[in-house]
């Protein structure tokens, strides 16, 4: 133990302040007595001091935020009892992170310039929203009903309806839209509503901002005086981040306990998102989970239609039909494509046809067409339950049967470009209707059975080498 190491019943000794990388180091010394080996060479060591003398300040540059996050948790608190303990209470230490600087700056120019008397309205209509995110512009199907209708009824009826409201999907399926359109819908109904937008990373870089700046006051004022809190990517506050995960705890039960609305999106549901605390995912799980699940092939072509006509090109069925039995895991892949195409049509001066469409998703997913078939759709479903193509095919309907079958149907028709009557030959001369019922109970059956969607996931991974 180092001789300046004061114990308990002794006086801390006078130390000058002027003398601050002294300071420092004794702080640092005091920490390492406190903390493991490992601990103190990894978040001490990687540590650079300056200091600002006529102000008494030590300033110590950290080189990341998830650097800092870590030191916060578990380094800060132990040097305001070293302060306390050495006699160095006047003594100021700022951390200052160097990846961030320039969000810093950002952060600061944005604070500075927002007005004072609006400084809680710091998310309106005219600067967070995306306006062009409105229910109307959102294209309904069957894999996302539930959630548009959920979503619908949160926007008539903030902090009544389903709070908190948890959306959940795969990326590219459209739940920024709807955050965005709850919080359009809430301004367009009550122009003086407070909605604030924000993304978890965004929430994350506010919060070392301004705990470096003494201003967490401001931040409390902006997330916790606002009539709807909307948060994209709620996954990214997993991991170490046990500083963050505090404050906004706090948030959401300042906003709750004053039925404030609080909408939260994520590429996980609550359970599945690593190293979340345990009474931020119980709360999660508060109110409403809707998911959103990859549209079908009927609706990524009515997807494409929407987006045609937005962007003011004619698309012809075969088109649209021929992309959207291409483009399948997302509607952002399906309108990035749409763009593609409508770039090389007007630069080379060709119609938008079906050859066109073939030429450029060439190139970019490759010609599936031999390659995905119903036949090795029906193979990987009959692995996938322990059967036989044939026990697919047959007319059997034992309850073991009848399931795989339909599902197979079900990917087939989403897969495929393939209409009902030529799925049902393929599946040993069925009706037609007998396809239209599989395909329609499995759509159904997928917004409620939690055990369906995890069968059917498992399923298009298996299919992903065949894309």
């Amino acid at each position: 133990m180092n001789n300046w190491f004061p114990e308990q019943n002794q006086k801390p000794p006078s130390r000058p302040t002027s003398d601050l990388f002294t300071a420092w180091q004794q702080i640092a010394d005091f920490i390492k007595q406190r903390v493991d080996s490992e601990v103190a060479e990894s978040l001490l060591q990687p540590i650079k001091i300056t200091t600002v003398v006529d102000q008494d300040e030590i300033i110590a540059h950290v080189p990341n935020s998830v650097f800092y996050q870590r030191f916060l948790d578990e380094v800060f608190p132990l040097i305001n009892d070293a302060k306390v303990l050495l006699g160095f209470q006047n003594i100021n230490i700022r951390l200052n992170v160097e990846q961030l600087s320039s969000v810093y700056q950002q952060i600061s120019t944005s604070m500075e310039n927002t007005p004072k008397a609006n400084h809680n309205k710091s998310i309106s209509n005219k600067s967070g929203l995306n306006p062009n995110y409105t229910f109307d512009s959102f294209v309904r199907g069957p894999s996302n009903q539930f959630a548009f209708a959920a979503s619908l009824n949160v926007s008539d009826n903030p902090g009544q309806a389903y709070n908190p409201m948890f959306i959940y999907s795969q990326p590219g399926l459209g739940k920024t839209h709807l955050l965005h359109a709850i919080g359009n819908r809430i301004l367009e109904k009550n122009p003086n509503a407070v909605v604030t937008v924000t993304t978890a990373d965004t929430f994350l870089n506010e919060m070392i901002y301004c705990l470096r700046h003494n201003k967490m006051h401001e931040m409390r004022q902006k997330y916790r005086n606002c009539d709807a809190l909307l948060v994209d990517d709620i996954q990214f506050l997993s991991g170490n981040k046990q500083a963050t995960q505090e404050e906004f705890f706090h948030t959401f039960n300042a906003l709750h306990g004053e039925k404030r609305q609080i909408v939260i999106t994520s590429d996980k549901f609550p359970h599945e998102i690593p190293d979340l605390e345990e009474r931020l995912r119980t709360r999660f799980q508060w109110g409403l989970i809707a998911d959103i699940q990859p549209p079908d092939f009927e609706h990524r072509v009515a997807i494409l239609y929407n987006k045609a006509e937005q962007i003011g090109i004619k698309l012809t069925q075969d088109v649209a039909e021929f992309i959207a039995s291409k483009v399948k895991k997302n509607v952002r892949e399906l309108e990035g494509t749409l763009h593609r195409i409508a770039g090389y049509s007007r630069i080379e001066g060709r119609i938008i046809s079906k050859e066109l469409a073939a030429d450029i998703l060439s190139a970019i997913v490759g010609d599936n067409t031999q390659r995905l078939t119903a036949e090795v759709i029906m193979k990987i479903v009959a692995d996938y339950y322990n059967l036989k193509i044939p026990d697919l095919k047959s007319k059997r309907r034992h309850q073991n049967l009848t399931m795989p079958r339909q599902i197979a149907m079900y990917m087939t028709r989403n897969h495929l470009s393939s209409s009902f009557p030529e799925i049902g030959e393929k599946f040993g001369g069925k009706d037609h209707t007998t396809v239209m019922h599989a395909v329609k109970k499995i759509t159904l059956n997928l917004k409620t059975d939690p055990d369906l969607r995890s069968q059917i996931e498992n399923l298009e991974r298996n299919l992903e080498q065949y894309k």
